[in-house]
């Protein structure tokens, strides 16, 4: 399946999380307690509470910046062959050395070489979890 490259949308619909939630709690606390640290001093002195008070805001901010590293999406170069003569368009995957206005291949209509019209790439779209799971229950109903 071929997903165009709007990738705001999906970020947009997937909301808060427990997860998300979680962490920004965390980072909260880390930094009020550090604050806490800083200005009331809960330690045996000045210094040790401006250190500690220091650290513990530097761990929150740590904490705030962690992202999940997103794989690199799939990818498939595709190359557009069309016959001059007859109009016919074929698709095929992209071969080393390809390259526009290319004459390579014969129609299966008139056996006229083919010209290479378009190269692109395109971003595969991954199946998701539910589509697996209806693709798993088909095929276990068509065996029995």
């Amino acid at each position: 399946m071929i997903d165009e490259e709007d990738d705001d949308e999906e970020i947009l619909k997937k909301g808060i999380t427990l997860k998300s939630a979680l962490k920004n709690l965390v980072v909260i606390f880390f930094i009020l307690l550090g604050a806490m640290f800083i200005y009331f001093g809960y330690g045996p002195d000045q210094w040790s509470n401006l250190f500690i008070g220091f650290f513990l805001i530097c761990i929150g901010t740590t904490i705030m910046q962690v992202q999940k590293h997103t794989p690199d999406p799939i990818r498939q170069t595709l190359t557009i062959l069309v016959c001059g003569l007859c109009g016919l368009t074929k698709v095929r995957n992209y071969e080393q050395g390809d390259f526009v206005f290319q004459m390579i291949d014969t129609c299966n209509k008139c056996n006229k070489p083919m010209e290479i019209k378009q190269i692109y790439s395109v971003k595969l779209k991954k199946p998701t979890e539910s589509k697996k799971k209806e693709n798993l229950k088909l095929k276990q109903n068509s065996k029995t």
